[in-house]
């Protein structure tokens, strides 16, 4: 009798095989996060399995016309696979990314497919890249922007700028008819001549009153450009804005910007006052309240969520708005420039919190303030512990950066016992540091902080080590065993970074 892993051949032969295990199992299982690569591969192993998993791994479908500066030849054949309607109706999540660095651009397929987005009839969220018409006529254009309406999407997405050939050929009817979804997101990205704004102010003044979140991204948002319009239109039940001025450098308020906010104070749960980061051309930008905004107690009642320059949560905290109470995500950034500035601005909003009182339900917290200079530096152990008095009792994820130093107040860390998710840092000597594992003596001295983290924040699971790519990034996973018994696992975060 052969043996088999201590069973007989026979008891090893009557054991369920995988494949076994009912349809619903397996689904139940696909439902847990796994990379794509993985669902991939997965698909690769037998039929039995490619039935069960290939419709999981279209729910996010993205199509892309150019890869590594060739026309993609595998949109056909995806189209023709999505003929089947089976698989057609597993598409909810759907990219068109018609961007294009090539010369030969006009080679790669077009990506208004008509008779497969019909079938998608349990479509929920579409994002389009670049201009995705171009190889379509009008009569088709006609019919993809009629299924798009009739689908009633829940999101629909213009992320970047590129799409100017796509929208300009839209006629007014046409954007009307695009302006039904919940949620709206518009990049006018460089627009010279305003035609592009005046469009999304077409799409966007056409909103019903379910439209429930907006992001904008425009260069500017003044009288001198078609988008200050905007803030003339009203959604009765908007519930999360994003605005971000790309070329607006410094701190700005633009007109009509603080009636906007006052008209809908009653439903915003999420705002974005974004900054754009600094780049090689342009300096840091934010969009800033004013003494005209008029912020009172009760201003904002339902704030959930704020995004936005450190300077407005000061001036929320010195209206004494009582939505800080309440408030669970917080991220805040800087437009000040020039040596000292941002820390000036820092330790005001500080102080302004600490008098109003503390932030007892905050659950995340992000800021991108510093460079980290090494007057900066100086500054950590100060906002560490100022933090650790304002919300370390409730902070679950932390994902400012910050210097990775053996100078870090590690102790200060003891005031986060809810925090399990840390992201650090940016600076490329704290990266050098992080990357060089093969280096032993600088290997343990982070394995070291590492440590001291963990040991000072005993809920703490996860620590990102941020790098300028996100595919360099470094994750480490927190094992605890019995008494203080750490062990430290390093983590491939593949495509998707996100904390725990």
């Amino acid at each position: 009798m052969v043996f088999i892993s201590g069973l007989t051949y026979d008891e090893a032969f009557k054991m369920p095989h995988w494949l076994s295990l009912p349809v619903e199992l397996w689904l139940h299982i696909l439902s847990f996060q796994i990379r794509l690569r993985d669902l991939g591969e997965l698909c690769l192993t037998c039929s039995q399995l490619l039935s069960i998993t290939r419709p999981v791994l279209y729910h996010h479908l993205t199509l892309v016309a150019e890869r590594h500066l060739h026309a993609n030849l595998a949109v056909a054949d995806t189209f023709a696979l999505l003929a089947d309607d089976h698989l057609a109706r597993s598409v909810r999540e759907l990219t068109l990314d018609s961007r294009s660095t090539s010369e030969a651009y006009y080679r790669n397929p077009g990506l208004v497919h008509v008779s497969s987005l019909r079938n998608m009839t349990q479509l929920k969220r579409v994002t389009i890249m670049g201009d995705i018409s171009r190889h379509a006529g009008t009569e088709t254009i006609a019919q993809f922007i009629k299924i798009l309406h009739d689908l009633h999407l829940d999101e629909l997405r213009f992320p970047v700028h590129g799409v100017r050939g796509f929208i300009l050929a839209i006629k007014p009817a046409q954007l009307v008819q695009l302006a039904n979804p919940k949620r709206i997101e518009c990049n006018v990205g460089v627009d010279y001549n305003g035609l592009l704004a005046s469009s999304f102010l077409t799409l966007l003044a056409a909103a019903p009153p379910s439209l429930t979140s907006l992001s904008l991204i425009a260069p500017k948002l003044y009288s001198d450009c078609p988008m200050h319009k905007f803030f003339a239109l009203r959604f009765p039940h908007l519930r999360s804005l994003a605005l971000v001025s790309t070329l607006d450098q410094g701190s700005s308020c633009p007109p009509g910007f603080t009636v906007f906010l006052s008209a809908h104070r009653t439903t915003l749960e999420d705002i974005h006052l974004g900054w754009n980061s600094v780049t090689p051309t342009s300096g840091p930008a934010a969009l800033v309240l004013d003494d005209a905004s008029a912020l009172h107690p009760d201003f904002l009642p339902n704030l959930q969520t704020f995004r936005g320059d450190c300077r407005n949560v000061e001036m929320m905290a010195r209206a004494r708005m009582r939505c800080l109470s309440t408030l669970r995500d917080l991220a805040v950034g800087s437009a000040a420039q020039g040596d000292g500035a941002t820390i000036a601005d820092v330790r005001a909003m500080l102080g302004a919190l600490e008098a109003a009182g503390h932030l007892p339900a905050l659950r995340h917290l992000d800021f991108e303030l510093f460079d980290w200079r090494t007057v900066e530096r100086a500054f950590v152990p100060e906002f560490v512990r100022r933090l650790g008095a304002l919300c370390g009792p409730t902070l679950e994820v932390w994902r400012g950066l910050l210097p990775f130093t053996a100078a870090w107040p590690m102790d200060a860390f003891a005031a986060f016992p809810r925090l399990r998710a840390i992201r650090l840092p940016q600076d490329s000597t704290s990266l050098r540091t992080v990357m060089a594992l093969d280096q032993t003596y600088e290997a343990t001295d982070v394995l070291q902080c590492l440590h001291s983290l963990a040991r000072n924040c005993t809920e703490l699971r996860e620590v990102v080590v941020a790098a300028r790519r996100r595919r360099d990034d470094v994750c480490w996973k927190i094992d605890r065993h019995s008494g203080l018994d750490i062990a430290l696992r390093r983590v491939d975060l593949d495509w998707n970074p996100r904390l725990v």
